[in-house]
């Protein structure tokens, strides 16, 4: 643990306040996952074994004792049915505020999907706050805006947030605001992401999409391939000529490989014709050993469209 964090205490300074601080298996901590939002520490143990291998006590401790967190919250995943834990000094508010490249942003710890924020994306967001200067963009998947704050910091002409959840389109509202941007130059739709895009007939100069995964499991692989090809090829319509076009995927069933397939039979589908600019994957701070390129589970590409 404590190699873990010397590593992250590198990495960051006071411009970038959350960070994941354990990558499970990437940290030579198998199961283990903490992220660390300025001073809250958020646990979440990958399944069964793990919580029962990992002392849980021992571990909110040693955060407590080593780290500059004072409040640790262990969170269940999605489908586990265990209540949210508390250590530490009570948390203030289910919000936590923090820094990520100098932009502000609100993380519901507790409500918010994995820890509360979707780390990972971190250098990919700071690429495309350098791509969109004066543009006009569409964010599907939005949630609470992560690349949707990044691109109006980069001085992109107006950002459209699309995500099915509403109180996360309200976050995304809120730290549009928080960063000091006009209100006028943000818009939040709150709908099905596949129904916006075969329904509208607005086009954008980029348009970013940054699905959830869609699969969990190799028999729903071929399936998930379909869907990623049918958002990726509706979102690839909706970019004007000579415009931008950023993918992502989350989903370690997905390699490399298979993205780039994806990618192509996306376009194809589409009738469009790709410049390749940029292929990425997760940040610094989600390490993954060199002998298991499956936890090299991020896939991002930028394409310039003709």
């Amino acid at each position: 643990m404590l190699r873990a964090y010397q590593l992250r205490r590198r990495m960051f300074d006071e411009q970038t306040t959350a960070f994941r601080l354990f990558n499970g298996e990437g940290d030579f901590l198998p199961g283990l996952v903490c992220d660390v939002y300025g001073e809250v520490a958020v646990v979440q143990y990958d399944g069964f074994v793990p919580r029962k291998f990992w002392r849980k006590y021992e571990v909110q401790d040693w955060l407590l004792r080593h780290t500059h967190c004072n409040t640790v919250v262990v969170k269940p995943r999605a489908n586990d049915r265990i209540d949210v834990e508390f250590f530490g000094e009570n948390l203030k508010e289910q919000q936590v505020e923090i820094l990520e490249n100098g932009r502000c942003f609100l993380v519901d710890v507790i409500e918010g999907q994995k820890t509360g924020f979707f780390l990972d994306q971190r250098e990919n967001r700071n690429y495309v706050a350098s791509q969109v200067k004066g543009l006009i963009g569409l964010n599907v998947f939005s949630y609470t805006g992560g690349f949707s704050i990044y691109a109006g910091t980069g001085n992109a002409k107006q950002v459209t947030s699309l995500d099915l959840g509403s109180a996360a389109i309200d976050l995304a509202q809120r730290n549009w605001e928080m960063n000091g941007l006009d209100p006028s130059f943000h818009r939040g739709i709150s709908t099905d992401a596949f129904k916006f895009l075969k329904e509208t007939k607005d086009k954008w100069d980029f348009v970013i999409v940054d699905p959830p995964s869609l699969t969990h499991g190799d028999q729903h692989k071929q399936m998930a391939i379909k869907k990623y090809i049918e958002v990726f090829s509706l979102a690839a319509k909706k970019v004007k000529p000579g415009g931008h076009l950023f993918i992502s995927s989350c989903s370690s069933r997905i390699t490399f490989e298979d993205f780039g397939s994806i990618a192509t039979e996306c376009l194809s589908v589409a009738r469009r014709r790709g410049q390749v600019l940029r292929i990425s994957g997760q940040g610094r701070d989600h390490p993954f050993p060199h002998a298991c390129q499956e936890f090299r589970y991020l896939k991002f590409m930028h394409f310039i469209l003709d």
